[in-house]
């Protein structure tokens, strides 16, 4: 897919999610908003256009027995569903959860409003999320079978990440084993604790522990140990259901004898002291920590480590599923990773907090249609986005104890890093005069026409993204000067003075990497016309501001001799040629705010032009010189908005996408009180 290909499909995608965002809202029926009839059929591009891997087999259940009804919450439609997992060996656990409908949802104001009531968002009471099925898959597997053989994808690793990936995973499935089993049933049956964070409307991943303990075992498997399990969410709406299904996850247990205690609890990951009290009612760290689909809130990285780190026993394990989804996973790895140095260096170095690593295929079922989604092509392909949809395994083993005050104020610089950086970052997007956005080849074609561009100009372009357009004009330039040369030499002419000055290219970018790939482009076209004076006599990229060129223009007086521009910029490189001091044609594609804040740069430019045409024109009539070359006149062009203030000479639309094109001369510009 070429880049304009892929730009087309990201801008798909955007109104696509927009329109179902807009049904959402405005919606008087739930089938009004899910409804089929409009072509474009925004609904592929939701993120619920995947229907997951089906690690747990889920089935909704016919009837409402009166258990289901105990909690009425923001009258929505509930139905009960069967989870069920079958291991490899045929062993099977099963339970039941309360979940609402999700054709019976409408978007309302008060989930809208969620953070601003409950301090979280509403995603719990959404749906439940396919990485909480497959992370509570993943356990029941460790539980259900000894084999370490779990079919993991191995295309295009080497032998020494296999080797690696595989001694964590084996790893991690016998420490897990020897936190949920005992080895035989005659041993003492200990305690095993398990907290679930970012529960869910459901708990799935808790619930499939407390499936296992109150389900029977096969004795060769081990017993169960006596599982106390708290499930906890930040949203009160999610709090109340889990304790509808903690009930049914009771009511249905198979063995009366299990000691199985189910919890909830409203906890907030909160990275202040107010949180460290919270957690501090808990009264127990836990063996286990339990998080699925948490880490894409990016602004709670602090507050979900805080609370993991709060809240985990030391040996104990935390295990986050979820989608890389840009970069928020590594995002929060690198959190970890932080703490980790900072708590390792010092005076007071204690070592890691933790061992961390990422699991990339922990489950058969999953690594097994991953490899058939990418290697086929149909509907469910189409949909399935690797970044969005692919679960990932993040282990955390807690080696020591945790440090409110050392590894907690580790965690809140650190994200008080990343955001002075991003706002130090959108501080420098909002000083750009327009974000990157390549106009089609037809138009800057189109552009140079209306300049017509002339060996003694001295052509700027005001944010030149990769100088496509430099490169359109120096290439008819050289092309131009080859056949005049020739032309001169067929007739045995001298050159005329003016064609060895040639035409002068400049572009200013903000961007450095936009501004590096420029200079690439033109490298590559004075190899094309073996021109290796080219760069540094005629052209120049710059990275740097535009609004910065009136500083660079103060070193670079204007002769006050009869020195014309044209024969100053034949004995000088691009690199010294300035805006206000040589520019004789512009040509930006500027938002409406950037030309606003270029226009007195303009103005000063055409001015210093104006006032120099007018001595050589002076000059040449006192010593009646006709041969002296006169300044060319300042000409801009500004692609799709017109510049405040001025009126254009001509407003062409004929190039490819009808997009305008504006071209002023030096007489309109002041003409028109610019």
């Amino acid at each position: 897919m070429t880049t304009s290909d892929e730009a087309l499909a990201r801008k798909e995608r955007v109104k696509a999610r927009w329109s179902i965002l807009r049904r959402a809202l405005i919606a008087s029926s739930p089938d009004e908003s899910l409804s089929t009839n409009d072509t474009t059929h925004p609904n592929s591009y939701s993120m619920n256009s995947f229907p997951g891997f089906g690690v747990l087999d889920r089935t909704p259940v016919d009837g409402t027995p009166s258990i289901f009804q105990s909690f009425d919450i923001d009258n929505l439609e509930w139905h009960v569903v069967q989870n069920s997992y079958t291991s490899r060996n045929g062993d099977k656990i099963q339970f039941y959860t309360r979940e609402v409908k999700q054709q019976s949802q409408k978007m309302k104001r008060q989930a809208l409003l969620s953070h601003r009531n409950y301090g979280v968002d509403n995603t719990g009471n959404v749906r439940v999320w396919d990485a909480e099925s497959t992370l509570a898959g993943f356990l029941l597997d460790v539980i259900l079978d000894e084999s370490e053989d779990v079919g993991a994808a191995k295309v295009g690793l080497s032998l020494e990440d296999r080797a690696d990936r595989l001694v964590n995973l084996t790893s991690l499935r016998k420490d897990l084993r020897s936190i949920f089993l005992t080895s035989t049933a005659e041993e003492n049956c200990n305690s095993c604790s398990v907290l679930e964070l970012g529960a869910g409307q459901a708990g799935l991943a808790g619930l499939s522990l407390a499936a296992a303990s109150v389900g029977c075992l096969d004795g060769r498997k081990g017993k169960m140990k006596d599982l106390q399990l708290v499930l906890s969410d930040g949203h009160p709406h999610c709090v109340q259901n889990n304790e509808v299904c903690a009930q049914m996850m009771l009511t249905h247990r198979e063995k009366e004898d299990t000691a199985c205690k189910i919890d909830t609890r409203l906890i907030l990951w909160d990275s202040s002291p107010k949180g460290f009290e919270c957690c501090q009612q808990l009264l127990e760290t836990f063996h286990i920590c339990l998080a699925s689909d948490c880490v894409h809130f990016q602004d709670y990285h602090d507050g979900l480590f805080m609370t993991i780190g709060r809240t985990l026993a030391v040996n104990g394990i935390a295990l986050l599923c979820q989608p890389k989804r840009g970069s928020s996973l590594e995002n929060f790895m690198s959190l970890v990773k932080y703490v980790n140095s900072g708590s390792a260096e010092g005076d007071c170095a204690r070592g890691p907090l933790f061992e961390i690593f990422l699991l990339h295929d922990f489950h058969f079922k999953v690594s097994h249609q991953h490899n058939l989604l990418l290697n086929f092509d149909d509907a469910k392909n189409a949909a399935y986005d690797p970044n969005w949809h692919l679960p990932l395994l993040l282990c955390l083993k807690k080696r020591r104890l945790y440090d409110e005050e050392s590894d907690g104020g580790l965690a809140r610089l650190y994200l008080k890093k990343c955001y002075l950086g991003e706002k130090e970052n959108s501080l420098k997007q909002n000083n750009r005069l327009a974000p990157y956005n390549p106009t089609h080849s037809s138009a800057q074609s189109k552009a140079i026409e209306l300049l017509n561009l002339q060996s003694n100009d001295v052509l700027f372009d005001l944010g030149c993204g990769d100088a496509h357009l430099l490169v359109l004009a120096l290439e008819a330039a050289l092309k131009h000067e080859a056949e005049v040369h020739e032309a001169e030499v067929c007739d045995r002419r001298e050159p005329e003075r003016v064609k060895t000055f040639g035409l002068r290219c400049i572009g200013i970018e903000y961007d450095k990497s936009l501004a590096e790939k420029a200079k690439a482009n033109i490298e590559k076209l004075t190899t094309r016309f073996r021109n290796e004076e080219l760069w540094l006599s005629r052209t120049y990229i710059r990275w740097g501001d535009v609004m910065t060129e009136k500083e660079r223009d103060d070193a670079e007086c204007i002769s006050s001799k009869g020195e014309s521009v044209c024969e100053k910029v034949s004995n000088t490189n691009a690199e010294h040629l300035t805006l206000l001091n040589h520019a004789t044609a512009v040509y930006v594609y500027l938002v409406p705010n950037g030309l606003k804040k270029v226009k007195p740069l303009l103005v000063e430019a055409a001015k210093r032009r104006r006032r120099q045409r007018e001595l050589e024109e002076k000059v040449t009539h006192e010593t009646s010189c006709a041969s002296t070359q006169l300044t060319p006149r300042f000409r801009v062009v500004s692609y799709m908005f017109s510049i405040p203030g001025w009126t254009p000479v001509t407003v062409d639309t004929s190039s490819k996408g009808g997009c305008p094109l504006h071209y002023y001369e030096d007489v309109d510009l002041f003409d028109s009180g610019g």
